[in-house]
């Protein structure tokens, strides 16, 4: 398989078991925090920016827990005792201090962190995209920053388009997320949709396969609805999603049409309607 986005049977039972105190800190987040699940190991986000990644060595019953240097007060060096390893502090733990570790108090300390030395606009805006769309039937995001063996380059998001009138029927949707102030709008961003449309489309059944473990096992930890059921077809869509800086972004759109008249773009605008006022 060119992508493997699950865990093996045997090391999920060990998340199930151990992680369902901070799945239910990322919903009570209204996933602000998000964990997204990678090769038998899982990247927990906040606001976009991986703030760790989380393995299980099902030989030593320890987690190991990558955390960059930057997202890490002292009060937590001090009691965890990481290992320093490059940019990165290496917790060695097991299950019992998986609570104290995530803590509220300590996600808020990595969480503000993160605020002062890791913003982007436009990691915030695909965050908020994410927030925003969770709970929908018609279109489930199901992953953030995609690569496979094939390229290293990374798709934005990842979601399942419900197909009309198709209950549990569903197509991949590529969606790329652009600030409207982006230079990549004025054509490069043609050229890596096609590119990630073509990816999935050419390796079409191991991304099937894995997508659909994938979203299995994120309703068995309870990050999705447990009374959605998908069958994922053929038929990949591509599309760039646009926010703000409308008048750059309008220039930039109609010149991205003028040399892709195919490609779908749809432009999100931060205009203040006071008629909707509530």
């Amino acid at each position: 398989m060119i992508i493997r986005r699950y865990f093996s049977e045997d090391i999920f039972e060990y998340i199930k078991s151990d992680f369902g105190f901070l799945v239910n800190k990322i919903i009570q987040s209204g996933f602000e925090y998000d964990l997204q699940i990678r090769d038998n190991y899982f990247n927990l986000y906040y606001k976009g920016n991986s703030i760790g990644k989380i393995s299980f060595n099902s030989r030593s019953k320890l987690y190991r827990i990558a955390i960059h240097n930057k997202f890490i007060s002292k009060k937590i060096k001090d009691r965890f005792n990481p290992i320093e390893q490059s940019d990165y502090l290496i917790f060695y733990l097991k299950n019992n201090l998986l609570h104290p570790l995530f803590s509220s108090n300590n996600l808020l300390s990595i969480a503000q962190k993160v605020k002062d030395v890791k913003y982007k606009e436009e990691t915030t805006f695909e965050q908020m995209l994410m927030t925003d769309n969770v709970n929908r039937r018609d279109l489930i995001i199901i992953d953030r920053q995609i690569a496979d063996t094939v390229s290293r380059t990374k798709m934005d998001l990842l979601a399942l388009s419900q197909i009309e009138n198709r209950d549990n029927d569903y197509r991949f949707c590529v969606i790329e997320v652009k600030l409207g102030n982006n230079p990549e709008l004025r054509g490069k961003v043609s050229i890596q949709l096609k590119e990630y449309v073509s990816r999935i489309s050419n390796n079409f059944s191991d991304y099937k396969k894995c997508y659909e473990k994938n979203f299995k096992q994120k309703q068995e930890l309870g990050l999705l609805s447990s009374n959605l059921k998908i069958n994922i077809v053929p038929d990949v869509l591509g599309v760039v999603v646009v926010l703000g800086y409308s008048g750059i972004a309008r220039k930039s759109i109609r010149e991205l049409k003028e040399k892709d008249p195919e490609i779908k773009v749809l432009h999100l605008k931060n205009i203040i309607d006071l008629s909707k006022v509530i």
